[in-house]
């Protein structure tokens, strides 16, 4: 499925030449403008090619008023998930007590074999141009405004 929504933040050519080779993305993501239903997603961010992403993170400013979860995580150009839950997972924007970032790590225990919960816990460096994106999992988010930064470096 591709993105139902483009709310994103930076360029895919850009390089972060002035600031310096480590860079913050941010974007200030309202629900009332973009009117998100079940299943769907938004685009949040835009990496250049030979990007590493260290980190992500979601703050919640105004909650919802109602059950929202949502996943971030990463979407190839055409908005299919690549690795939906990749930076978080099950994010509660019905809170605004809620901070969270995907260098949290929790082993999941599996037989025979473990796993760990968010897949980019320890950063994902994109070779090629991606994109870091938002997954709804509740029907008729329309209120909540989540603050999402990543936290870049640039490594060409």
């Amino acid at each position: 499925m591709a993105f139902t929504k483009d709310a994103s933040q930076g360029s895919t050519n850009f390089a972060a030449k002035d600031g310096g080779r480590c860079f913050v993305l941010e974007n200030n993501f309202s629900f009332a403008t973009y009117n998100l239903g079940s299943t769907e997603t938004a685009k949040l961010f835009a990496i250049p090619a030979r990007t590493f992403v260290a980190c992500v993170t979601a703050e919640v400013t105004t909650a919802e008023g109602a059950t929202l979860t949502i996943d971030v995580g990463d979407f190839s150009a055409a908005g299919v998930a690549v690795d939906a839950d990749g930076y978080l997972d099950a994010v509660n924007c019905n809170s605004t007590s809620t901070f969270v970032d995907s260098t949290s790590m929790t082993v999941v225990d599996g037989s025979p074999n473990d796993t760990i919960d968010n897949a980019y816990a320890n950063g994902k460096f994109y070779s090629a141009a991606g994109y870091i994106g938002l997954l709804c999992n509740n029907a008729s988010a329309d209120t909540a405004v989540v603050k999402f930064k990543a936290l870049c470096f640039d490594m060409s």
